[in-house]
């Protein structure tokens, strides 16, 4: 008798729809960090960023390193880095300018990452069900097991 195993829509348990999520989240916090005009701000979803981080190892199965990179980073650097903000004491009105000198360089940084990935990534939705197709054969081909009983 043959029996065949198909690998299911979940990861270590958890929906994959999860770990979209903590992905976007994580990118948004990055986002948010370069944006932010308040340094402590900018501390705090730099915590953000490494909480999500963490969360997303620990979905995965990498559970040791996840929680080290909580401890570590978000326990001792993130608080490092508030505590130095929090005794420099830097004024809100030295922070504030109307300068639009970020622009230029944002507008570079964006071209920078786009060009290397465009090639990579998929251009329409056909590409990217062709793509998914090829995974689902590779993890099927991969995962089908025949069980035969000849005692």
């Amino acid at each position: 008798m043959s029996y065949i195993h198909v690998v299911p829509d979940l990861y270590n348990g958890y929906s994959l729809n999860i770990i979209d999520i903590i992905s976007v989240i994580s990118i948004f916090s990055g986002i948010f960090i370069i944006i932010s005009k308040n340094p402590v701000v900018s501390v705090l979803f730099l915590i953000s960023l490494f909480s999500s981080i963490s969360c997303y190892l620990i979905i995965i199965g990498i559970k040791f390193i996840g929680l080290s990179y909580l401890l570590v980073y978000v326990g001792a650097v993130s608080i490092l880095f508030l505590f130095i903000l929090m005794l420099i004491n830097i004024r809100v009105s030295e922070l504030i300018s109307d300068t639009s000198n970020n622009i230029p360089l944002a507008i570079l940084a964006i071209l920078a990452f786009f060009i290397p990935f465009s090639n990579i990534l998929p251009k329409t939705s056909s590409d990217i069900n062709e793509v998914n197709m090829q995974i689902k054969n590779n993890i099927i081909s991969d995962s089908v097991f025949i069980v035969s009983s000849d005692n």
